[in-house]
């Protein structure tokens, strides 16, 4: 089909709400990550059980079964892993939010140390 003969077939309600969709993505791409609490320190998590509870201003790295921790300027990542697909490694350098590695059933979270502001967060 061509895009003249799809654009004939929507209604000015399909119209307006690809706009709306655009604009709240947009807007959600802006203005999570002012949100989210920047670093403080770095939770590893493995089996929902807490590790390591390190300053994010300390570069260390850490071996976690199969994991490579890095944290390092205010940052952490995964170097390495032995995981297929490497997503946790693909997610690259983080100083807020976390990094999950499922097979592994890993979790690395950076807490703020800031109290968090009240009425919205990044999920909302």
């Amino acid at each position: 089909m061509r895009i003249a003969e799809l654009i004939n077939r929507t209604t000015l309600f399909d119209r307006l709400l690809l706009v709306f969709m655009v604009f709240v993505t947009g807007a959600a791409i802006v203005l999570v990550p002012l949100y989210l609490p920047h670093g403080g320190q770095v939770r590893i998590e493995v089996d929902n059980k807490l590790l390591y509870k390190l300053p994010i201003n300390e570069d260390k790295t850490i071996p976690i079964g199969g994991l490579v921790v890095e944290i390092r300027a205010g940052k952490v990542r995964v170097a390495d892993s032995d995981c297929p697909g490497k997503i946790c490694v693909k997610q690259g350098w983080i100083d807020s939010g976390a990094i999950i590695c499922l097979p592994k059933r890993v979790v690395i979270t950076v807490e703020g140390t800031a109290a968090a502001p009240k009425g919205v967060d990044a999920t909302t």
